[in-house]
């Protein structure tokens, strides 16, 4: 019998708060005037109230502001030049971490061969992510 190819399996993975975050960011950064969640929710098929407590983040991290009422909703408080990957994905969940050992108490950090790749990983994906702005990925 042949062997059965491996599905794709992604080192890396994106959580839902991260991708609902940079949607909103980037449907934000294409409006020049502020955008309703439930316009956002019903255009990209998410949650408004998940919408609600990913804007809330980026709102306390100072990358959008809100407004109520009619024509309410949210816009970015600044430029989208301004505003890096980065900033956008730590405002949402952290510090990024690919691996334990880096973001915080390792039980075999002293002993780990691999400790390394992750580390120059890490840096280089941070590094990417502090130079790409939202302006850069929404054109």
């Amino acid at each position: 019998m042949p062997k059965q190819p491996k599905t794709a399996n992604s080192l890396i993975r994106v959580s839902a708060r991260n991708h609902a975050g940079l949607i909103l960011m980037t449907e934000l950064a294409q409006s020049a005037d502020f955008v309703s969640l439930r316009d956002v929710a019903g255009h990209m098929g998410l949650s408004q109230g998940f919408l609600e407590e990913v804007a809330a983040d980026l709102k306390n991290a100072g990358l959008i502001k809100g407004r109520k009422g009619p024509g309410g909703g949210y816009c970015l408080a600044k430029a989208a030049g301004n505003i890096t990957a980065e900033q956008i994905l730590t405002a949402l969940e952290g510090p990024i971490s690919l691996v334990a050992c880096h973001g915080g108490a390792c039980p075999v950090a002293a002993a780990c061969a691999s400790k390394s790749l992750w580390g120059f990983l890490q840096r280089d994906i941070i590094k990417s992510l502090k130079r790409t702005t939202l302006a850069e990925i929404v054109k």
